[in-house]
């Protein structure tokens, strides 16, 4: 994407429309340490009553967002050193949920905005590829290929957090375009990755469990 046209189409995402509450939506699904306790929650359930697909596919999960945090994304985003919008754009916006206790009263109450200052913006940017999105796309993929069309549907709110992260003036148009679709393709490789190994190493290690589940990733 051009860079002038990534600069209006951020611009345009991050204007502030007179709206209050939708700041706060956008702040929300922006804001993962909102939606921890509900992915917390979701994984002890799945670990009790989600069975061997259930608790495979958590797994992938984990490893998954655990690889490409600490080897692929925390690493590009030091060799890139893409500077935020906040950084040089003084007509950015940030937004942000307020910090309370508990976390749920941020989504009733007014969010936190502020003007960019790019004179006092850190000099080491750290921008792309955007590891929100990059880690919702991962999950959703995972999903889909575990559960299909209805796992294809968390697709949905991953968008809505990829989206979220321009309105709020962390991330570019360009970062979430270009993490969301790489991250579709290592979490496809990781998955192919992960069966070839349950193929090859479950019926040494766990043969009673791998005679059951031949494969990791089973036909819905």
């Amino acid at each position: 994407m051009e860079p002038g046209l990534d600069q209006q189409l951020f611009l345009f995402l991050n204007a502030d429309r007179g709206r209050p509450w939708a700041d706060t939506l956008w702040a929300v699904f922006s804001s993962l340490h909102f939606w921890l306790p509900l992915f917390i929650a979701a994984g002890a359930f799945i670990v009790w009553r989600g069975g061997f697909r259930g608790r495979a596919m958590l797994a992938c999960v984990l490893l998954s967002v655990g690889i490409m945090e600490g080897g692929i994304i925390n690493p590009l985003k030091k060799t890139i050193s893409k500077q935020r919008p906040y950084h040089v754009l003084s007509e950015a916006r940030v937004v942000k949920l307020e910090e309370t206790t508990p976390r749920w009263l941020a989504a009733i109450r007014p969010p936190v905005i502020r003007a960019a200052n790019p004179a006092e913006a850190p000099a080491v940017g750290k921008s792309l590829p955007s590891g929100h999105t990059s880690n919702m796309f991962c999950f959703a993929t995972v999903l889909a290929v575990f559960y299909r069309w209805r796992g294809a549907l968390f697709f949905i709110p991953a968008t809505l957090v990829a989206l979220s992260r321009v309105t709020t003036g962390s991330h570019w148009p360009s970062d979430i375009l270009l993490s969301a679709p790489g991250s579709i393709l290592v979490t496809l490789l990781l998955l192919a990755g992960y069966s070839l190994l349950w193929r090859t190493l479950a019926p040494r290690f766990v043969p009673t469990l791998a005679a059951r589940h031949p494969r990791l990733i089973a036909p819905a």
